[in-house]
Order: structure tokens, then sequence, then C-alpha cells
């Protein structure tokens, strides 16, 4: 008999259980979603058009026209204008390495956070009249209350999805969210309260200021506490702009109130800091590279199709037809299909924005407390499961009872005593 070796069975490497950070690259396919990209639209233009609104308020500041830009790069992304048109100092070629270096220097996969960020570095700023601290602050509130909303539908979505690879519609991911509002809102805000308790005693020891003679003297030998108290409140801030998208997700995943949501991005925050940070880089070199790709989708389909239709049209009437100085109906709705176009660039963004975000919450929730990638409070689930269990000792109908077996030891117990008959 010859010997035979025993074969070799290869078993694949569950490379994810071993880093789990590779659920990163899903992110994409999470982002690539009509429903979440038409949620995300209708949020930038919610939010452009309550900065319009919040322009013609009393306060509004003066110089308008410092704040639209930002704004109007918010929406207006690419492809740029000059793909659309003919332009003799720029080639195609020399217009595309511009969106690649924009797209790898990362800075359109971080323009969201601008809509919270910006008000928020406003109100402390030194020196900043009482009427930009509240335009500043409505427009903090109301991009709080539109991100709530929808950025609370979006990472809903995402999080069935991520967790139970299931999809639900944006009409139930907004029920959800609507009903959750106060919670989503509130987490976001709660940080500011506490750090307005730092304030207030940073504020009284500057009152002591006002002491004739003394109060510098004062002031100074009570600096050390106000550095204290600066401390903590630089700890809330960075904590709150690092980690206000992930309290979003928290409520969202967990269905939890927006004190959970605060409790839980600051214990992983604080615990796993540097997984955090290794998280964000993977998200921000792998999105780059997903902004890129779409970027060049979009702009491909934008010159291609004015390419086509000039073949047709003619390259001078096309290009009239985009010329923002000809106020012509045509014109209108031609640079109407141009915005149509960026905004929906905008919204996959967005999209990736909080899908990626919804994934950074599970990753870290898992390396904080064991807690499994697919496990998502789901209402349903619990209702189902709720209505299947039995009443307290009765068997479902049609199945079995189980009596459990008498032990020697239990039935010697349950025999009467001799001398207790007699």
């Amino acid at each position: 008999m010859m010997n035979q070796k025993p074969s070799l069975s290869s078993k694949p490497i569950p490379y994810k259980s071993l880093f789990p950070w590779l659920h990163l690259f899903r992110v994409f396919r999470l982002a690539v979603d009509f429903q979440k990209i038409m949620l995300a639209s209708t949020a930038i233009l919610l939010l452009f058009l309550g900065n319009q609104l919040f322009n013609s308020l009393p306060f509004a500041p003066v110089h308008q026209a410092e704040n639209a830009p930002a704004l109007q790069h918010e929406i207006l992304f690419p492809p740029q204008s000059s793909l659309l048109t003919p332009n003799r100092h720029h080639s195609f070629g020399e217009n595309l390495s511009q969106s690649i270096h924009s797209a790898i220097e990362g800075r359109g996969l971080l323009e969201p956070m601008s809509y919270f960020t910006r008000p928020v570095l406003t109100l402390f700023q030194a020196g900043v009249g009482w009427s930009a601290l509240a335009y500043a602050t409505t427009q903090l509130i109301w991009a709080i209350i539109v991100w709530s909303l929808f950025g609370g539908a979006i990472t809903r979505i995402a999080a069935i999805q991520f967790a139970q690879d299931e999809h639900i519609g944006f009409i139930a991911a907004l029920r959800f969210s609507s009903k959750r509002i106060l919670s989503l809102v509130s987490a976001p805000l709660l940080p500011f309260a506490g750090m307005g308790f730092f304030w207030i005693l940073c504020l009284l020891i500057g009152l002591f200021g006002n002491i004739p003679g003394a109060g510098a003297i004062i002031v100074s030998l009570l600096w050390g506490l106000a550095f204290l108290f600066a401390f903590v409140m630089s700890l809330i801030l960075l904590v709150t702009l690092a980690g206000w998208p992930l309290m979003m997700t928290t409520i969202s995943v967990e269905d939890s109130d927006g004190f959970d949501g605060l409790s839980r991005v600051f214990s992983y925050l604080f615990s796993r800091i540097w997984y955090f940070l290794w998280l964000v880089i993977v998200t921000l070199c792998y999105g780059s590279l997903c902004l890129f790709f779409v970027e060049l989708l979009m702009q491909l389909v934008s010159y291609l199709s004015y390419w086509g239709v000039s073949w047709g049209m003619g390259s001078e009437e096309t290009a009239k037809l985009f010329q923002q100085n000809q106020n012509s109906i045509a014109t209108t709705i031609s640079l109407g299909w141009q915005s149509i176009l960026s905004i929906l660039f905008s919204g996959f963004v967005i999209s990736f924005f909080w899908s990626a975000n919804t994934v950074i919450y599970f990753l870290l929730r898992n390396c904080d407390d064991g807690t499994p990638l697919d496990h998502v409070y789901n209402a349903d689930e619990e209702e189902e499961q709720a209505a299947d269990l039995p009443l307290a000792g009765v068997a479902k109908a049609g199945e079995p009872v189980i009596e459990r077996p008498v032990t020697p030891e239990e039935s010697d117990e349950e025999k009467p005593d001799p001398e207790d008959t007699q």
C-alpha cells in the first residue's frame, strides 16, 4: 500500500475578524444609495434656504458677501463650469489634474463638518458683537435641527444596511428620526451647557477685575483657576466638534436619548482615542479616492453631454447656454441642470460622511465593549419577540410540555416522615 499524504484543507483567512477596520471599505457601497443622496440633497437645500432667510434678519451681519461664498461652496461642488464651456487657457486634462489635487487633499470630505463647526468657532471668538453671536447661534441651531432630522434618517438607513444587510425606506427613516428629534437635537447641545458652567466661573474671575486698585492683582492670582476651567472647556469643545456626528449615529443605532449619545461618544473617544484617529485616517484616505472617482464621473457626464450636443447645435450656440450674462429662459434652465448635477454630487459627499460615521461608531463600540457588529436596535423585532413570548408557566399552543425530571434527593424530600404520620 502506498502512503497517502493527507490533503491540506485551506480555509479562508477571516481578515475582517482580525482587522475589523476593513469594514470601512463598505462605506462607498453604503453611500451610493439614491435615497440617502436625496435626503442629503434636501438637507443641503434647506440649509441654503435657511441661510438666505437668516441674512434678512435684523441682527444679520452687514457684509453678507463674506458668509455667502462659504455656503455656496458647500453646494456648488464640481463639475466645474470650465469643463462645460470651452476655455482657451485650460485644457480638460489640466482641469482634471486640479480636481485630482483637491480630492487628494480630502477637503471635500470634511466640508459637511463646516455647517456645525463654523458657527461654533464664531461663538468662541474674542470681541465678537452680540449681533454676530445671535447670527451664529441661529445658524448653529438650524444646522443641528436639519442634520438631526436628515442626518438621523441617513444614519438609520446605513445602520440597518451595515448590521443586518437590509434596507428601509426613507419615509420610515424620516419617521424614526422625527420621533427622536428631541434626543438628536439635545445630544450636541448638552456639552455647551457644561461649557457654559465653566464659562460663568471664568466670568466671575473677570468680575473681580472691576474692584478698584486690587482688582488686577486678584485676577492675576486667580488666573491659574481660569487655566483649569479653560482646560476642561477645551476637552469638551474638541470632543464635541469631533464627535457630534457619532452622537447622531448613537441614537440611530441604539434608539437612546441625547444623554446616552453624549456619554457613549465621550467614553469611546477618551478610551479609544488612537483607534478613533486610525479610523479617521483610513476613512479620509479611502474617501478621497471615492470622491475623486465620483467627481471624475460627474465631470465626464457634464463634459461629454456638452461635447455631444455641440456636434448638433454648434459649439458657439451651445456655449451660450452656459453664459451667466445671458438672461434667457434657455440659459436659466441649462444652469439649473448644472446646479442639479452639483447638488447630487454634494448629496453623495453628505451620504458618504454620515455612512462613514455610522461604520466608525460600530467599530468603536465593538472595540470598547465587544458588542457584535450586527447588533442594532430594531423596534419591529422586539415587538415580534414580545408577542411570541408565552405567559409565565404556560407553554405555547401546539408545543409539548417538557417536565423536569425529579432527582432522588427531591423525591426523598417529598416523602412524608413516618413519625409525622403516626
